[in-house]
């Protein structure tokens, strides 16, 4: 195994032993056991993440009509945490992302 590899597998290890991981998964855990709590949170999830996808001009209104219409949603407690931690968990890896393109010198400008 050479080195990267043998520390990629370091990181790994380091990011599903994070407060950040565990704390995601384990609110998850939660949410998954109210089917319909899960199934609708994971239709704003996605509708959401569409949204945020699509190159439109009146995205800050899309998305305040989907809060409303998701409000039963994200009204609930669980649901909020969940959506926190995964908030958290996703600005670590992008950091981690981030932080391996900022050292390796990529060239990247094109994008």
């Amino acid at each position: 195994m050479n080195n990267v590899e043998y520390n990629t597998k370091n990181l790994i290890r380091a990011i599903r032993t994070s407060n950040e991981y565990n704390h995601y998964h384990r609110v998850l855990e939660k949410i998954k056991q109210d089917e319909e709590l899960y199934v609708g949170m994971n239709e704003y999830r996605k509708r959401c993440f569409m949204l945020q996808m699509a190159d439109n001009d009146s995205y800050l209104d899309d998305i305040a009509n989907l809060r409303q219409e998701f409000g039963y949603i994200l009204d609930n407690n669980l649901v909020s945490e969940f959506l926190i931690a995964e908030q958290r968990l996703n600005k670590m890896t992008r950091q981690v992302n981030a932080s391996i393109l900022d050292c390796i010198n990529l060239d990247i400008d094109f994008l």
